[in-house]
This record gives structure tokens, C-alpha cells and sequence, in this order.
């Protein structure tokens, strides 16, 4: 029954638009760059926006930003909470924020998905599962297909990017 359902789910795999995906990639690079760019201004210095401990001596010792809260380590935390409190009274957390979320985008989604399509099939073959889920409904791996975001127009313009054969989308 159900299961029958998802391993024809699995089987038939999901249609994706490589190339809108591509496109969506370059747009991606653009603004990651111009991100780095305006971030590096507002520190006044060239850094890794990557590197926690570089960002840590930016926001902390150079710029003398009030540390929320400390790691395990003594050292002022950069965590996702921390730099949005930041970003409510200054500009470069705001900017190291919105760098991580386009960054988290590129790689798992925009640069990886195409690669996972089948050359067989020309679509992107997940694992349903049911049974991970405490509330019962599917998840999905290999690739995760449900770990896109929705609340942001970047994760929005990549999920444009599965489509539905010509008579089984929604007119």
C-alpha cells in the first residue's frame, strides 16, 4: 500500500531544472561575493568569513563588539543567535548572517543536486522514509529534498527549480 507508493516514488525520482539551478548558481556567487566584499568593508580589513576564529578577532577584539556569550573555550561566541542579537545594532553581523545563509544554499543544493541526477532517468532519485519522523509523515535523504528552506527568496527560487511534467503540475 504505502509503501508500494513510495518505492514508485523513489523509482520515478523527482524532475529538476539543471539549468535553472545553474543560472541560480552564478546569481548565488554574485551575491556571495558582493556579501564578502561589503562585509570586509565594514570590518575595515580582508578576513575569512568562513573562519570563526578570524571572525571572532573581527567582531570581538577589533571592533570591540559586546560578547553575548562565551563557547566552552572562554572565546566570544559567533553562533547564528549570537550574531543576530549583533545585528540589531550593527551592520557587519547582518552581513556575515546573510553570507552563511547563501552559502548553506550553494553548496547542498545549487552546486550538489544537478550531480545527483540520473543519467538513466535525468532525475534526482531520494529515499523516503516514515518511520524517522515521530509526527509520521516522509522525510527524505541521499538527497534530503525536505531541508530546503522556504522562508527565504533564495530558498524559494531553488525549489522552483523541480518541476512537474507537462500535465501533472497544478494549472
Amino acid at each position: 500500500a504505502a509503501a508500494d507508493v513510495y518505492k514508485r516514488q523513489e523509482q520515478t525520482g523527482v524532475l529538476g531544472d539543471c539549468a535553472m539551478l545553474a543560472r541560480q548558481g552564478v546569481e548565488l556567487d554574485s551575491a556571495i561575493g558582493e556579501l564578502a566584499r561589503q562585509a570586509c568593508a565594514e570590518a575595515g580589513c580582508e578576513f575569512n568569513l568562513g573562519s570563526a576564529k578570524q571572525l571572532q578577532e573581527i567582531l570581538f577584539e577589533r571592533l570591540g563588539l559586546p560578547a553575548r556569550r562565551k563557547t566552552p573555550k572562554g572565546v566570544p561566541s559567533t553562533a547564528e543567535d549570537v550574531l543576530q542579537e549583533l545585528a540589531a545594532d550593527y551592520a557587519l553581523p547582518g552581513l556575515i548572517l546573510e553570507h552563511r545563509a547563501m552559502s548553506k544554499l550553494k553548496s547542498p543544493y545549487v552546486d550538489r543536486l544537478p550531480r545527483q541526477v540520473c543519467a538513466r532517468t535525468g532525475r534526482i532519485h531520494t529515499s523516503y522514509h516514515q518511520a524517522v519522523a515521530a509526527t509520521g509523515r516522509l522525510s527524505s535523504s541521499d538527497p534530503n529534498l525536505q531541508n530546503i528552506p522556504i522562508r527565504t527568496e533564495a530558498g524559494r527560487r531553488i525549489r522552483q527549480a523541480f518541476i512537474a511534467p507537462p500535465g501533472l503540475g497544478a494549472d
